[in-house]
This record gives structure tokens, C-alpha cells and sequence, in this order.
């Protein structure tokens, strides 16, 4: 009897119900989603200690409710051990239909989320953060680099090579000339700061007359804070200030730049546009911003897998962008905000 149970595991992914249907995710498997209402769906994010976090957890919630799903949301507390945990534990639980995943760290969870997943018949949207290897060494030549097999497709825009390169092609343009640049990033560890780190060694090759540093952070406005001064206080002909994310790590870079009397004085430019950028654009002290899409992103994974379960499977890259595309972002200045949708001002 427990090799027929272990058979029909093995074999799940290849049988086809008849209230189910077969999704094709690559590696020569196919995932049975349910085509029944209240599909068990869990969403995992890195955590909501912030606003792109709070983003995703709205978007989960309301999607969920409109599409009819049993959803639950998994608080990565930005530590990829524990979120890795979180996923063996739903896993395991055999509770889960489908899932939504943004990766802490695409390599930890790579078997996990692209085998042991669509082994046990859970459909996979990678959202934001490729998964594996995927994407990290992107090329820029075709947004589906970041797709990972095993997953039925990825939906972000701002974590493609062409919209990095897209980003810093805008801050060069901003800023001719000798320059003395300070990117401030996320945890060392994490997949899409490495994605770019690649961009940015690009960057600074393109651009001669640079003299270009990083920092990390843990994606807090204290812990930005903390590194961007400590940096400044060492480095006070900084010119140029790329961040990598707003508000949280934007706020703290306008604080110890204020800290240090620079503001003003250094221009700064980040990824994610929200009410704090739109503020400091105003004010002159952010010379521009990109935009990330953290609740668009949400609710386009969660309506991907309600598509699949009418037969529509997608592409394998979703662009997530409200404005703009991955391959050519919208760059928000005191200019262009008023191009902006209303629910994105």
C-alpha cells in the first residue's frame, strides 16, 4: 500500500481530473490546478515591517476576497531561513493549491519552490525575485530570463536587467560628468540586490568619469540611515546617490544627508515612487524616481492562477508596470508627475 501511495505522488503532476486542469510549467511537468472555487492559495512575501510589504499584504487580502480564494498570507521577516521554513511547513501541510512567492533569497528556496512544489501538484507565480539563478546574471536581452522552470511564469518589472539599466541609463543622463556615486542597496545576500550589483558594474564601466561605491542595508530607513551616514562621513564629495528602494531606504538617506548638510547639495535618485518621493521631488531633493508596482504585482500573480484555472496559462514573463513597461520604466520628475495615474500620485 505505501508503494501505491508513493506512486500516486510520483505520478501526481502527470494525472489530469476531470475538475482539474493541466498546467504546463516546464521540466516536462505539468500542475492539476483545481478548477473549484475557494482555491487554497498561499502568498509568501519577504514581510510587511514596510510600506512595499504593507503593499503586497492589501493586495493579497483584497484580491483574494474578489476572486473567491482561501488565501493565506506567510511574513517572511526578511529572514530566508524563516521563510524558507514557512514554505516547507505549508508544503508539508498539503493544504495549499497554488502560491505566490517572493523569494527573501532565490537560491534557498530554489528546490523547494521549483521542484518539490510542482511534484506535490502546487502551482507556482514567482513574483519580484527570480528564483535559483534565474535572472541573476541576466543578460538584458529578453525579459523571460528571469522566468524559473518550474513555476508557471513571473510577474514583476522592476527586477529585469532592462529596467536597472533603464534606471541608471536616466541617472547618467541626470548627471553628466565627473561624479562620485554611492549606490545603496539591500542585504548582500539578497537575489535582486545581485542582480544589481551586475548593472551596476555596467553603470560604472559605461560611465568613464564615475568613481562608483555601494552600501547595504536591510531594506529599513534606520538601518539605510545608519550606513548612508557612516558612509558620508567618510565620503563627503559624494555627488550622486542611487537608492534602491523608497520610501524606507530613500528616508534614510535623506536623513543623513541632512545630517551632513549635503542635502541639496547631492542629488538623489530611487526606485519606487510613492508619497515620500513625490514629497522630496517637490522639495528638490530627489531629482527622480522609478516606480515599483508592489500591489499590482500581488494581484496580477493571484489573478494569473484564477486565469489558469480557466485554461489560460499566460506568459511566462508578466509585466506588473501600471506606467511605463520593464524594458522602458516611466521616470517620475516634477515634470512628469502629472502623466502619473491618479491612484499612483
Amino acid at each position: 500500500m505505501l508503494l501505491a501511495l508513493a506512486g500516486c505522488a510520483e505520478s501526481a503532476s502527470s494525472q489530469s481530473p476531470s475538475d482539474t486542469v493541466a498546467i504546463d510549467v516546464g521540466k516536462n511537468m505539468k500542475v492539476n490546478l483545481k478548477t473549484s472555487p475557494n482555491l487554497k492559495v498561499a502568498v509568501f512575501i519577504p514581510g510587511v515591517a514596510n510600506a512595499y510589504g504593507q503593499a503586497q499584504e492589501l493586495a493579497a487580502k483584497e484580491t483574494a476576497k474578489q476572486l473567491g480564494m482561501d488565501m493565506t498570507l506567510f511574513d517572511g521577516g526578511y529572514n530566508p531561513s524563516q521563510q524558507l521554513n514557512q514554505m516547507q511547513t505549508a508544503l508539508a501541510s498539503g493544504h495549499y493549491d497554488a502560491a505566490v512567492v517572493q523569494a527573501l533569497d532565490g537560491t534557498v528556496v530554489c528546490k523547494t519552490i521549483t521542484e518539490d512544489y510542482p511534484r506535490a501538484n502546487i502551482l507556482v507565480v514567482d513574483n519580484v525575485t527570480p528564483l535559483c539563478e534565474y535572472g541573476t546574471n541576466q543578460t538584458g536581452k529578453s525579459v523571460d530570463e528571469v522566468w524559473a522552470p518550474g513555476t508557471m511564469n513571473f510577474v514583476g518589472s522592476n527586477n529585469t536587467r532592462a529596467y536597472i539599466d533603464g534606471w541608471f541609463a536616466a541617472a547618467a543622463k541626470a548627471n553628466p560628468g565627473k561624479q562620485k556615486v554611492v549606490a545603496v542597496l539591500g542585504p548582500a545576500v539578497a537575489a535582486q540586490t545581485r542582480v544589481i550589483e551586475v548593472a551596476l558594474a555596467k553603470f560604472s564601466s559605461d560611465n568613464p568619469d564615475y568613481t562608483v561605491d555601494k552600501i547595504y542595508t536591510d531594506y529599513t530607513t534606520t538601518g539605510a540611515f545608519n550606513e548612508t551616514q557612516t558612509y558620508l562621513q567618510g565620503h563627503a564629495d559624494t555627488t550622486l546617490i542611487l537608492s534602491m528602494y523608497t520610501p524606507d531606504i530613500s528616508q534614510g538617506i535623506v536623513k543623513a544627508a541632512e545630517g551632513a548638510g549635503l542635502l541639496g547639495k547631492i542629488h538623489i535618485v530611487d526606485q519606487g515612487f510613492g508619497e515620500f518621493s513625490l514629497q522630496q521631488i517637490a522639495s528638490g531633493n530627489i531629482q527622480f524616481s522609478t516606480l515599483f508596482f508592489p500591489y499590482n504585482g500581488i494581484k496580477v500573480s493571484l489573478e494569473a492562477i484564477a486565469s489558469a484555472q480557466r485554461g489560460n496559462a499566460g506568459p511566462r514573463f508578466v509585466d506588473d508596470s501600471v506606467i511605463g513597461t520593464a524594458k522602458s520604466p516611466f521616470t517620475v520628475t516634477k515634470d512628469t508627475i502629472t502623466e502619473l495615474p491618479a491612484e499612483l500620485r
